[in-house]
């Protein structure tokens, strides 16, 4: 293995280099099976060392991979994922690609297909993209958020069911926003965190003065929702909390924000 900062060969048929600090590429050149399994292991954990923890295995020159080499695969992974990294697959022929679907890794793993994609998608993962809106308590504005911030997500390649799920949030939360804002108040407040790892949403509206009867009443509708079969939007909070991974609420006497938070599937 001939590495980018002339460390000591592990193993022919293994390559890394560094493409930019945090991020790593090992090109493979030889059959991924039981004797390349300890080399590769090296190979990730030199990575680390490095504080390289985004890790591409570009497969472009690998002919055969064996199924004990994908456990492999798997348990990097996870331990890069533990802390605060990952790897991807870049490059894999059609026919590998194909032996890989058939065991189910890409359920697990994004195929990329070169170690540019890959390597951009790994920026993205490691920061968080926030955007903030104020907009006038109308209900036209609860439509033109929702379409906005669902363009950005496809945008960005999430997946259908995610999108639509927050999508979803999205309409829920707003509309409660524009209907409970008091009549004094002109605005709403809106701003999402996006991530590769999760999407926060966050949701405050101004109300009238409420008292502590008041406040405890809607405190308890956001912890106990009870689902109103009748309702013109769906199913209001409690659907909210069925979507959500989270959902945090703060009432104070003049204002509600809610925060939701959406946990990205692989």
């Amino acid at each position: 293995m001939t590495l980018s900062n002339a460390m000591d060969f592990l193993s022919e048929g293994l390559t890394i280099s560094s493409m930019e600090p945090g991020l790593a590429v090992i090109s493979v050149t030889s059959s991924l099976d039981i004797p390349a399994i300890v080399p590769f292991k090296t190979a990730v954990n030199r990575c680390i060392e490095n504080e390289n923890v985004f890790v591409v295995v570009n497969l472009e020159n690998v002919k055969f991979i064996g199924s004990p080499f994908v456990g492999t695969l798997m348990s990097c992974r996870k331990m890069l994922q533990q802390i605060g990294g990952d790897l991807a697959i870049s490059s894999a022929p059609l026919f590998l690609q194909d032996r890989l679907s058939v065991v189910g890794l890409d359920r697990v793993f994004h195929f990329y297909s070169n170690p540019q994609a890959a390597i951009s998608d790994f920026r993205f993962l490691g920061s968080v993209e926030r955007f903030s809106f104020s907009l006038p308590s109308r209900v036209t504005n609860v439509t033109l958020l929702r379409r906005l911030i669902c363009s950005v997500l496809a945008k960005k390649g999430f997946k259908p069911k995610l999108i639509f799920h927050i999508e979803t949030i999205i309409d829920e939360l707003t509309n409660n926003a524009v209907d409970y804002s008091s009549l004094t108040s002109a605005d709403f407040f809106a701003s999402i965190s996006i991530s590769r790892k999760k999407i926060v949403l966050v949701i405050k509206n101004s109300h009238g003065k409420m008292d502590k009867e008041a406040m405890d009443a809607l405190s308890n509708r956001y912890q106990n929702p009870i689902i109103d079969e009748d309702a013109p939007r769906g199913r209001g909070i409690a659907l909210v909390k069925m979507l959500s991974d989270s959902v945090n609420v703060n009432i104070s006497q003049t204002e509600v924000i809610v925060q939701v938070t959406k946990i990205v599937e692989v």
